[in-house]
């Protein structure tokens, strides 16, 4: 299996809600565990964009629905906080559209609503400049994609 796109700047993130959920645990609302998840990354001199917005580019125009990940880490790996009993197909859908809008390789969504953090990877495998959406142009260099699901696996750390 080729090995996970962006494994240090994953680890990473995957440390730091680890420890978010070992710290505050589960019950709180998303914003809590957003504004708790910016500390860490502060702290961390992680490099970020809270809330960073997408925009979708049609036949030219700028269309009026955008949309906004809940953090852009190390300019590449789209964040999506939640805080419900499941990671829902909703919730899927939602990071697959961002990465595709946002034209990233890589967008993961962590689970803060459940007694075990709950972590999806979710590659972009269509990654390329695309006529539809705000992108740049990919980087060739990187490894292939594979996605990762797992539920409070601490060993992968």
């Amino acid at each position: 299996m080729p090995p996970l796109i962006y494994p240090t700047e994953s680890n990473i993130l995957l440390r730091l809600a680890f420890q978010l959920h070992k710290e505050l645990g589960c019950g709180f609302k998303e914003k809590v565990y957003q504004d708790a998840f910016e500390v860490l990354l502060q702290e961390n001199n992680i490099p970020y964009e809270r809330e960073k917005h997408l925009t979708i580019m049609f036949h030219g125009v700028t269309l009026a629905h955008d949309y906004y990940y809940d953090f852009l880490c190390f300019n590449k790996i789209g964040v999506e906080i939640k805080a419900f009993p499941e990671i829902t197909g909703e919730f899927e859908s939602q990071i697959i559209n961002y990465i595709h809008i946002g034209n990233h390789r890589l967008g993961v969504i962590l689970n803060f609503g459940t007694k075990s953090l709950e972590y999806h990877f979710y590659p972009n495998k269509d990654y390329r400049a695309n006529k539809f959406f705000n992108s740049s142009i990919p980087d060739k260099t990187e490894p292939d994609l594979v996605v990762i699901n797992n539920e409070q696996d601490e060993g992968v750390l």
